[in-house]
């Protein structure tokens, strides 16, 4: 009962911990000169910030490698997201041994915005993760080097449960939690852009084509269900503004015969295939190849040919597999949507020319 209570009153110290460096202004700049240094004309926009992830300290029974793990999958997994650039592991390693420095379970924000500079990281994460009676919680703190503003985050579920579910549930949070706190996090003169939101408001105003997706994938050795690039590409493809029609094989092979599929503009078609890469530490990795075309409907014309390969690394063959597929996935629509973009100024310009 007594170390349930310890344990408990550290998850509050922690998080308290947090909202309390939250309120740490990092300058005493005026009201008034923070307003005119947000202004629209003083602020820039960045298209990617660089972001270094720490081995979390794990204090959680049963797996002694969980925080230097946490650090490799949360890499992996936020290395999807184009306006964040994660530093190499190895270069962190590197950096750590030639400094004789242990950041594993480092508390102390002043280290953390050493090394980040260090390293030419903008932001720092790390954490650790901790039981209380059967429950496995991690913290994440999310610290900017330049600013030292400090942001947190938490994950939580049953011990005996599924731990991918429960890093999950953390990068979920870090990714909504980034979306919404990098400005503070960065200088007050700059602001991270989301190419995703650059497109929509590119594309706001127009008559966007509808389009099929339509991408099978194969796992090598294993069957795959709900193919994790087309899922990606239909998402981004809907964010931005482009009504998706749903299509299957068998209605592709027929608009390939005899120009059926006549509510379709485009046609988003390719294939992707993953496979196991090793397994280190507990573990997996695993590369996936996606190549994705955008077809005119009625004239066959290719629009766009893009083709990608991506790692990623999990405690899941599965996981990671679809991981891999995921980012290469989100890094060939917003290249397929860019070029459909381009494709419709041309048009525009056109138009208007021949008026």
């Amino acid at each position: 009962m007594k170390a349930s209570f310890i344990s408990i009153s550290l998850v509050v110290f922690l998080l308290l911990s947090v909202s309390i460096l939250d309120a740490q202004e990092p300058n005493s700049a005026s009201p008034a000169e923070n307003n005119r240094a947000e202004s629209t004309a003083d602020v820039n926009t960045v298209n990617s910030v660089t972001v270094a992830i720490i081995d979390f300290e794990s204090q959680a029974p049963g797996n002694p490698d969980l925080g230097r793990q946490l650090g490799d999958i949360l890499t992996a997994r936020l290395s999807i997201y184009d306006r964040f650039q994660l530093v190499e592991r190895k270069k962190l390693d590197d950096l750590l041994k030639e400094h004789q420095l242990s950041l594993a379970g480092m508390v102390e924000t002043d280290q953390a915005v050493k090394v980040g500079k260090m390293l030419g990281a903008r932001i720092m994460i790390f954490g650790r993760a901790f039981t209380v009676d059967r429950d496995l919680y991690i913290v994440a703190k999310i610290v900017g080097t330049e600013t030292s503003q400090v942001k947190g985050v938490i994950a939580k579920g049953k011990l005996e449960s599924n731990l991918s579910d429960i890093i999950d549930q953390l990068v979920d949070n870090l990714i909504e939690s980034l979306d919404k706190w990098t400005s503070e996090l960065l200088p007050k003169t700059e602001k991270l852009s989301d190419k995703i939101q650059v497109l929509k408001k590119q594309l706001e105003g127009k008559k966007l084509p509808s389009v099929a997706i339509i991408i099978p994938e194969v796992h090598v050795n294993r069957p795959v269900a709900d193919p994790a690039a087309e899922t990606e590409i239909k998402k981004i493809f809907r964010e931005v503004g482009f009504e998706v029609i749903e299509a299957n094989k068998e209605t592709l092979e027929k608009w390939a015969k005899d120009y059926s599929m006549a509510d379709v503009d485009v046609i988003i078609s390719g294939e992707g295939f993953s496979e196991f890469g090793s397994r280190i530490g507990g573990l997996v990795s695993c590369l996936a190849r996606l190549e994705v075309q955008a077809t005119e409907r009625e004239s066959h014309r290719i629009i766009s040919s893009q083709r990608s390969t991506r790692r990623a690394v999990d405690l899941s063959e599965t996981i990671a597999a679809k991981t891999a597929l995921q980012a290469a996935g989100r890094e060939l629509a917003i290249k397929t949507i860019e070029e459909i973009a381009a494709e419709l100024e041309d048009k525009e310009k056109s138009e208007s020319k021949n008026k």
